[in-house]
């Protein structure tokens, strides 16, 4: 029988309730340390390495959200876009599930850029824009140009300026 308090009967009550498998990698290494840092087989140094790791790799991760974080306040969604969710954390939380490695950081920049972007767009749908104003915006999104991301072609029809 398994000791209740031992760091074995904690590995399996946190499996029942969330396998490893369908978890956030790096947020189940973390739980992980702590229970391997009871085991009487634990080595102390591996786990000074681990942890070291993890919050290097933390730190490097805040970084990041606080770059892309100052991109979407420069951008002045709040007040241009009053309507528009800000979403960016979650963007990049949601992106950081598949890319936590150090080296995907223009990954997630990108992406969480894109995803964010993608957001505001989806809330010009759902919540401002009027039938009328989305007949002419729809066909913008679709001439959108991807080898000139910047761009849109020329509108065939002049759109009114949103004020």
């Amino acid at each position: 029988m398994v000791n209740r308090s031992s760091p074995l009967a904690a590995q399996i009550t946190h499996a029942l309730k969330q396998p490893t498998r369908m978890g956030i990698t790096r947020l189940e290494a973390r739980h992980y340390l702590s229970i391997y840092e009871e085991e009487a087989s634990c080595n102390k140094v591996l786990l000074s390495f681990a942890k070291l790791d993890f919050n290097i790799l933390q730190k490097q991760h805040q970084k990041e959200l606080s770059d892309i974080a100052k991109w979407w306040k420069e951008l002045d969604f709040a007040n241009k876009l009053p309507f528009a969710r800000d979403r960016v954390v979650e963007c990049y939380f949601w992106i950081l599930g598949v890319y936590f490695e150090p080296e995907y950081f223009l990954a997630r920049r990108i992406l969480t850029k894109m995803i964010a972007m993608t957001s505001v767009i989806d809330d010009i749908y759902d919540v401002f824009g009027t039938p009328q104003e989305l007949e002419l915006f729809s066909p913008e999104t679709e001439r959108f140009d991807p080898s000139h991301p910047l761009t849109l072609r020329p509108p065939k029809v002049g759109i009114p300026k949103w004020e």
